[in-house]
């Protein structure tokens, strides 16, 4: 009986202490949430004078070039300051992988870094590059260099230097098909020009995306400015490819030639003009899959502003590339005439 009464107390103890237990529960839960809920914004964290900025990206491809009818197309984008001292020194650091051209990196006492290509993209790569740049689309610090001497490496000769700490930062690379300006007056603009240099190696491995390291005003807010600019050159001035590019299964290969006055004299530039689109003659498929599209009055934008160039400003293009003088003249021929093609698109 005592067993009996001892056993209904310890009963009646737990069930009351679970009646004191369960609210104390519930005011914690209730605590909790108010806790959550009052939590203070982003707003109220930050005291009301400083601003957060989320970062802007714009993309640029070309700019209005003021002075299209004065630049220098001998020194080009980097200008006689950004050229190498070939008096000067240089250094072997290593070589470069990337790319099918051999490369290699070297530095001058200056601490400026500099791509040495070798090969036969020297030449025609120095010369695209002045008149891309010359209408307003960015292009490489790029600089023909007839003979220099690199301490553990060697004499080089007929090489290309382009210069790597330019005052731009590598932000990535673009696609010839999927991009900020696609249909727009500047990427037809540019697409003109490949057509124009006969440019048949058109792949996203070519395209960059560079940043300014220096702004403008360093403030917060400052939009970021993205460059997009087709970054080699190289396979240039010369033919697309053999007879048979048209083929299939043949449309890929590398037939075209490089910095060959005879050979891009000789191939037609425009080959028709279908519903406002103009049909340029490229003989290596993938390239001509790159420049499908281009609007007639497109077309002719650009030729008016390729029209602007005079004969000097081209010949001192080739000059820089260090052709021959019969070559430069059999090269400002042949463009001034692709040159006209496009303003006489209708």
């Amino acid at each position: 009986m005592i067993r009996r009464s001892v056993n209904c107390i310890a009963l009646i103890t737990v069930l009351m202490g679970a009646a004191v237990v369960k609210p104390k529960l519930e005011a914690r839960s209730s605590t909790t949430t108010e806790a959550r809920e009052s939590r203070p914004t982003a707003q109220e964290r930050f005291p009301s004078d400083i601003q957060i900025h989320e970062p802007v990206e714009i993309p640029v491809m070309w700019r209005e070039p003021a002075d299209l009818e004065t630049r220098d197309l001998f020194f080009g984008i980097g200008g006689e300051k950004g050229a190498p001292n070939l008096a000067d020194r240089f250094r072997f650091l290593h070589k470069v992988t990337s790319g099918k051209q051999e490369k290699i990196q070297v530095e001058d006492s200056n601490n400026r870094s500099w791509t040495v290509k070798f090969g036969d993209e020297p030449r025609p790569e120095t010369v695209a590059s002045r008149i891309v740049w010359a209408v307003g689309y960015h292009t490489d610090q790029d600089y023909f260099v007839e003979q220099a001497n690199i301490e553990g490496h060697g004499p080089v000769r007929d090489v290309r230097f382009e210069r790597d700490n330019d005052g731009y930062k590598k932000v990535g690379r673009w696609d010839w098909n999927k991009n900020p300006f696609t249909g727009s007056r500047e990427f037809d603009g540019l697409k003109v020009l490949m057509a124009l240099v006969n440019n048949f190696d058109l792949k996203t491995e070519n395209n960059k995306i560079v940043s300014p390291k220096k702004k403008k005003t360093g403030g917060p807010g400052e939009p970021d400015i993205h460059i997009y600019y087709v970054s080699d050159l190289g396979a240039t001035l010369g033919s697309t490819g053999k007879w048979f590019g048209g083929l299939p299964l043949f449309g890929e290969l590398p037939a075209g030639t490089k910095g060959t006055a005879r050979d891009f004299s000789e191939q037609a530039f425009i080959s028709g003009v279908n519903r406002g689109i103009v049909t340029f003659r490229m003989k290596r498929t993938r390239a001509q899959r790159a420049i499908d599209g281009v609007r007639v009055e497109n077309a002719r934008w650009v030729g008016n502003l390729l029209g602007r160039l005079s004969d000097r400003q081209l010949g001192d293009a080739f000059r820089a590339g260090h052709y021959s003088e019969q070559d430069t003249q059999l090269y400002i021929q042949s463009l001034r005439r692709r040159i006209n093609e496009l303003q006489a698109l209708r």
